[in-house]
């Protein structure tokens, strides 16, 4: 379950009251804003930097919380892990389609900078993500 979010596995993206209605815990966000707050208070911008992990999506995640966001320098973009593991893991390598790889790639809010990041940790059995890529 998302400490942001009350639903667990939901699909969000359709419009903003999905992120900003009942299923957003409001003190969560509130305490995450107050974080990031502090944590740029004091210290300036070229000594700390914050990372923070949404697979929501969630607007203004990473606007600063002077501007009405949450606070966040980067959002941890684990789509793209994800995405690797899922081709690696159940798809032949005729089956993957470039626009979809293009398309996780690249799905993300204008301007918002991104950690991406492929894993190299076990994907489900004892394969490492090397070993799943050169596997046959």
């Amino acid at each position: 379950m998302s400490m942001v979010n009350f639903l667990s596995g939901g699909i969000y993206g359709k419009n903003y009251n999905e992120y900003f209605g009942f299923a957003t815990d409001v003190d969560v966000v509130v305490y995450l804003m107050l974080a990031n707050d502090l944590i740029h208070g004091l210290f300036p911008e070229a000594e700390a930097v914050t990372v923070g992990e949404n697979v929501s999506g969630m607007p203004t995640f990473c606007i600063p919380v002077k501007d009405g966001g949450v606070g966040f320098d980067y959002r941890l973009h684990v789509a793209i892990a994800d995405k690797w593991i899922e081709l690696l893991s159940k798809k032949k390598d005729e089956e993957w389609l470039m626009g979809d790889i293009v398309h996780t790639l690249s799905n993300r809010r204008w301007l918002e900078k991104c950690v991406a990041y492929a894993q190299s940790h076990a994907l489900g059995g004892d394969t490492t993500l090397k070993s799943g890529a050169l596997s046959d």
